[in-house]
């Protein structure tokens, strides 16, 4: 699963797109909590949620 997925499941299962990385990265940790998704692809989903937070941050 990679970051493009997430959102599209988040949107689906919420009806409203992601407001902040906390909202992304608490269903990654919910489909790991609940065997949807493994322990490696939780962190690479929290890293690139980070990293795309901060490229937003940083781009004017």
């Amino acid at each position: 699963m990679d970051l493009n997925e997430l959102l599209k499941r988040y949107e689906s299962s919420k009806q409203y797109q992601a407001t902040d990385q906390q909202e992304l990265l608490t269903l990654a940790k919910k489909l790991y909590i609940s065997n949807e998704i493994t322990f490696h692809h939780y962190k690479e989903l929290a890293k690139q949620i980070n990293t795309s937070e901060e490229s937003a941050l940083t781009t004017p």
